[in-house]
């Protein structure tokens, strides 16, 4: 990445992570009773598991969302968090990730009563709600305490050709750059901020170093030839209502976040008319879109940081 570019991912990166204070408005509850419709009126006829009813409901949940506006870090845990209390769940405003984690919540769901706690599973280990217990590092965290909900099909759809994305992830590190812009105070001004910030900081110390890896089908493997042609094999190989996330091996980002990363991006492969499409909250577009995937992964050159994708399923 050059210059200006790398400093917009990294932002973006930081913005993921560390939420901004924001007021709930009234699209959050419009798009919620739409949303929950959804999933109640389908409760008996979409109530099974199995891959095809799984990739429907993604498919109709997310469709739902579409065009909603891109805003990094919109959630929290919510008044009774210690640290960021921004709200536990939003339906006006999404990230890659928290776009993500709704859809499948909700895919999860029999009935709209249970999708709260489907989110939570997702989105915290253990469901247990808290800032320290979040699932910050999709190579570390998200995947790795979800394996009972999602199924790597990653070197399936590669068909021998999948890669492994290393990197060591220093939370301790990472914790020491969070701001006061997390727990919205200012800790130049506040002493109460200040000692919250320096529990925060705290909490980090706890962690130690440790390996990520993630399996990634090689854009190599999607485009072949000098004239990088489409293979249209990988892509038919990729399940409607895939989890789909961007690899960048140990992605370069020590010295502005503490620590390196193996995912930069995460959306939804969704198959139109027999075409395979990228739904996912993009801040390029700075909202919810459709994007023809092989057209998406056509923009990165060899030279990117961004080598390929890995692919999960709901089990």
């Amino acid at each position: 990445m050059k210059g200006s570019f790398k400093k917009a991912v990294v932002a973006s990166t930081l913005i993921l992570f560390l939420s901004p204070a924001m007021a709930i408005n009234a699209l959050d509850s419009t798009n919620k009773v739409l949303f929950y419709k959804i999933i109640d009126d389908n409760s008996t006829k979409l109530s099974s598991s199995s891959a095809s009813t799984h990739a429907e409901k993604i498919d109709t949940l997310s469709r739902t969302l579409l065009g909603s506006e891109y805003v990094g870090g919109s959630v929290g845990e919510g008044e009774q968090g210690k640290y960021d209390k921004d709200p536990l769940t939003r339906f006006d405003v999404f990230d890659c990730t928290t776009y993500v984690e709704t859809v499948l919540a909700g895919a999860m769901s029999s009935t709209s009563e249970a999708f709260k706690a489907n989110l939570m599973r997702l989105r915290y280990k253990d469901a247990k709600v808290s800032f320290v217990t979040r699932n910050h590092f999709p190579s570390l965290d998200w995947f790795h305490n979800n394996q009972a909900i999602l199924q790597d099909i990653t070197p399936d759809v590669a068909n021998g050709g999948a890669r492994v994305a290393k990197t060591i992830v220093d939370k301790a590190a990472w914790y020491q750059r969070i701001s006061s812009d997390v727990i919205h105070c200012d800790a130049e001004f506040s002493r109460d901020c200040r000692e919250l910030l320096a529990q925060l900081h705290a909490e980090g110390k706890a962690f130690v170093p440790e390996p990520a890896y993630l399996p990634y089908v090689p854009l190599t493997e999607l485009f072949l030839g000098s004239d990088r042609h489409v293979n249209q094999e990988v892509l038919d190989r990729i399940p409607s209502g895939s989890v789909i996330s961007m690899v960048r091996p140990d992605w370069s980002l020590r010295q502005y976040i503490g620590t390196n990363m193996n995912v930069s991006h995460q959306g939804l492969a969704i198959r139109k008319n027999g075409t395979l499409f990228l739904r996912h909250a993009s801040l390029t577009h700075k909202k919810i879109v459709d994007e023809n995937f092989a057209e998406y992964f056509s923009q990165y050159s060899a030279s990117s940081s961004l080598k390929g994708f890995n692919v999960q399923i709901l089990r």
